[in-house]
């Protein structure tokens, strides 16, 4: 496990620390290139608004509209997030989810990545006229069989989308990898290839999918913890660094569920039914 950390030192790339600060929190997405799709979905919150009502579930494809967003959106960060969300506000390049926003527009905070952002509830309104309602479904799957079937069956229709990231439920279970004593500022990306390298040298295999399952900074050092979605064959190579053994998505539960954007029960049912 040490050798194993040392070489995924050296291929860290470090940043300097960045100050909160007013951000756009759409940079860094080019709206020109491929097929965009901007979709908000309601969630449940204690202090409900009409707007959830009234705007429900909604869909955009107008790229010309969240390149206004991107360039109106120049948040300020804050420290005053203490409210449950609203909406969840995701975009998705052809077909892939590439971000996440999470909207409260009552205590009026965005959410990015773990910093929130002070937004004003009128900005909302400017999905009135610029979406159209969509549909959607919260499936559950008691045969992990069934549910591959349906990942796979879904994945190709253009204009179905995953609320969440469903990839992990293409292998019948996972390990948990641990990484520690990292620098604070490393490069999480540079990170992740690395251990995924590690992992590919040492099973003799790409047939993996590999998920960070969190990070946390704690006396300046960062701890790391993965996923690897896997059969039990591979798992059992990475056996002596887990530090949780190899399980199914079934255990210790009735059920795996998964939420398709796009779809209501008579499509989903029609789709599966023609496969």
């Amino acid at each position: 496990m040490k050798s194993a950390l040392r070489i995924i030192g050296c291929l860290l790339i470090l940043h300097a620390p960045a100050a909160l600060r007013a951000d756009r929190v759409l940079n860094g997405l080019n709206f020109l290139a491929g097929e965009w799709a901007l979709v908000g979905l309601p969630l449940h919150n204690y202090h409900l608004l009409p707007v959830q009502e009234e705007l429900g579930a909604f869909i955009s494809h107008d790229r010309e509209f969240m390149l206004e967003l991107q360039n109106r959106w120049d948040l300020e960060a804050t420290y005053e997030a203490k409210c449950d969300y609203h909406y969840a506000l995701k975009l998705y390049q052809n077909g892939e989810l590439i971000r996440t926003l999470l909207l409260n527009l009552h205590c009026g905070y965005l959410s990015l990545d773990g910093i929130d952002y002070a937004f004003d509830p009128e900005e909302f309104n400017r999905f009135r006229g610029r979406a159209t309602t969509v549909a959607w479904s919260r499936i559950s799957f008691s045969d992990l069989n069934d549910l591959r079937q349906a990942i796979q069956t879904l994945d190709q229709v253009s204009d179905v989308y995953w609320y969440e990231d469903v990839k992990p439920y293409l292998y019948p279970g996972f390990i948990m990898l641990s990484y520690t004593g990292l620098s604070w500022d490393a490069d999480l990306d540079s990170l992740k290839s690395a251990v995924h390298q590690q992992i590919a040298q040492k099973t003799g295999s790409e047939d993996f999918y590999l998920q960070e399952y969190f990070h946390l900074i704690r006396d300046d050092r960062m701890q790391v913890r993965y996923l690897v979605n896997c059969d039990e064959r591979l798992a059992s190579v990475l056996a002596d660094q887990a530090v949780l053994r190899w399980r199914n998505h079934l255990y210790n539960r009735d059920a795996v569920y998964i939420l398709a954007i796009g779809v209501d029960e008579l499509r989903y049912r029609t789709l599966m039914e023609q496969h």
